[in-house]
């Protein structure tokens, strides 16, 4: 879920909190509460900082150690003792509020295409329902909304209340669109093997990438309606005998996007002394393109790897100023 969203969370646990004499009597106690929740709601995704580190680092550690089981256990004792310390705060009293902020990021997380590695350390497995997107722009509106609500009014309990009936209702609706866009799919492609689904910005609107025994392909599911956005080869991967390839393969921005990626495309393209491998994740589509690629462009003469990128990109020209290179 997106960072607004997150704190959004955190704004109301912070409101629920002064449901406590101890916080709503004691204005520090109320910051320092406050302050825990809108941190631990946002503290897993503080692995951001490995974009400082290049895009393949940023892809393999983002929603990865940050969001498993470890990480579920330390970051609500880090996050209490630096604010507790700060504020001047017994960090024991503000540990539960930090543990409930931090499970809530994670398992939200859980609901999106992009999903953790919750299992982390002990499994490296991507867990992703498809469920909510990213940015869901109800749940947004939901926690604000009942946030301002709560300045105006003070109701703690009816507000709150009624916010966790909403959004639970909302949770289950969209798991029974989903399931039912995926049979959709499942009876329009007979022979699909695997389905990956990821809803978009509208309502009952979706995403699907289908596994053929023979290819792949993709689908939108609008209220019910299979509109099909293309098909492909499922093609094997280049082999030994591609030295070109066998080079590109050592790249650490297509090495991170292999791992990621459960279902993609390739294509090689030569042009002026020059390969292009790229590949493509048809799990996410976004403004009518697939925005998640990884592009290897090696010398055709002397086997080096002359420029790559992996990421999210919206434009062949935004791809093509990440590409840019000495000639």
């Amino acid at each position: 879920m997106d960072t607004a969203t997150h704190i959004g969370m955190g704004l109301g646990l912070s409101a629920i909190a002064t449901l406590s004499p101890e916080v709503s009597g004691d204005a520090q106690m109320f910051l320092a509460m406050t302050a825990t929740a809108l941190v631990g709601s946002h503290a897993p995704d503080f692995d951001t900082v490995f974009k400082l580190k290049g895009n393949s680092t940023y892809l393999r550690q983002h929603r990865g150690r940050s969001h498993g089981i470890t990480a579920l256990l330390a970051w609500p004792i880090i996050v209490s003792a630096v604010i507790g310390l700060a504020l001047g705060v017994n960090p024991a009293s503000l540990w539960v509020m930090a543990q409930i902020a931090v499970l809530l990021h994670v398992t939200v997380d859980l609901f999106n295409a992009y999903g953790t590695q919750a299992l982390q350390p002990f499994s490296k497995k991507w867990i992703g329902w498809g469920v909510i997107g990213t940015f869901d722009p109800y749940l947004f509106s939901a926690y604000y909304g009942a946030y301002v609500l709560w300045l105006i009014t003070g109701a703690t309990v009816p507000i709150f209340a009624l916010l966790i009936a909403l959004v639970t209702s909302y949770y289950a609706i969209q798991f029974k669109l989903r399931n039912r866009a995926l049979a959709t799919v499942a009876r329009h492609f007979a022979g699909a093997h695997e389905l990956f689904i990821s809803p978009g910005i509208g309502w009952d609107d979706w995403h699907v990438a289908v596994r053929f025994r023979d290819g792949l392909g993709a689908v939108k599911v609008k209220k019910g309606t299979v509109i099909e956005c293309g098909r492909f080869r499922d093609k094997p991967m280049p082999g030994e005998d591609d030295l070109h390839f066998v080079e590109a393969r050592k790249n650490a921005d297509l090495q991170s996007f292999l791992e990621f990626s459960k279902i993609h495309t390739y294509t090689v393209t030569r042009h002026n002394g020059m390969i292009e491998y790229r590949f493509t994740n048809l799990r996410y589509f976004a403004k009518d393109i697939y925005p998640f690629v990884a592009v290897v462009i090696v010398d055709e003469e002397s086997n080096e790897v002359l420029s790559s990128f992996t990421g999210w990109v919206f434009s062949e020209e935004s791809l093509q100023k990440k590409l840019a290179y000495e000639q």
